[in-house]
């Protein structure tokens, strides 16, 4: 499921303390066969690792945050499914560097900032100007100036202001706005574009440039 972190589970984690081995009766064993049949497997995380992953159908993003020069090459969903250690990854890079806040970012931006890159064909990282903000950062940016809205997506988790090494901002721009999905925001004097999931809009900032 798309959206704020909806995730499936199946079981208990192989590492979990409390899922120790069972001798199954007729009953459970008659159970196991059944969810087998559905294609569950029983006491597995449906999150795969890393490793796993990239032998699958995956979904991937490589991220760079110009604040803390940390970087990340996460997968973060395969085989139907996605992974919670790639997704705490990019929750981190993605954090409000300033107070050090992490919050778990929508699936559907993850989502959307993948298609965007496998349109462009780049290898580079998404450069990360701003991801996730908490509402004291919010405030403080808002308060310097306009372009800022004291409502801001980012403090939900649904925004994203990024650039790519090597590719035009127009470009990156247009190609957002080809995807038909939320916000997409085109900033020319900060070099960014925005991306958000509110409603299907665009702009640009300041008014007449681009």
């Amino acid at each position: 499921m798309r959206g704020e972190r909806n995730r499936r589970f199946c079981g208990k984690p192989a590492n979990d303390p409390t899922h120790a081995p069972q001798s199954l009766g007729r009953r459970e064993l008659i159970r196991a066969g059944m969810f087998a049949a559905l294609g569950v497997t029983l006491g597995r995380n449906v999150f795969l690792d890393d490793a796993a992953a990239e032998q699958q159908s995956a979904r991937s993003l490589s991220l760079r945050n110009l604040h803390t020069g940390e970087s990340v090459d996460a997968v973060y969903w395969a085989n139907g499914r996605y992974i919670g250690a790639g997704l705490r990854k990019i929750d981190y890079i993605l954090r409000d560097f300033r107070d050090n806040r992490i919050k778990s970012i929508d699936l559907s931006l993850l989502d959307l900032m993948f298609r965007i890159r496998q349109a462009l064909d780049r290898a580079a990282p998404f450069d990360v100007i701003s991801g996730y903000r908490s509402p004291k950062t919010n405030a403080m940016l808002a308060a310097r100036g306009p372009g800022v809205s004291a409502h801001s997506m980012h403090m939900k988790g649904k925004a994203v202001d990024l650039r790519l090494a090597g590719c035009a901002l127009e470009t990156l721009w247009r190609t957002a706005l080809a995807q038909s999905t939320g916000g997409v925001g085109y900033y020319s004097d900060s070099g960014f574009v925005h991306l958000d999931l509110g409603g299907v809009r665009r702009w640009v900032f300041p008014l007449g440039a681009g």
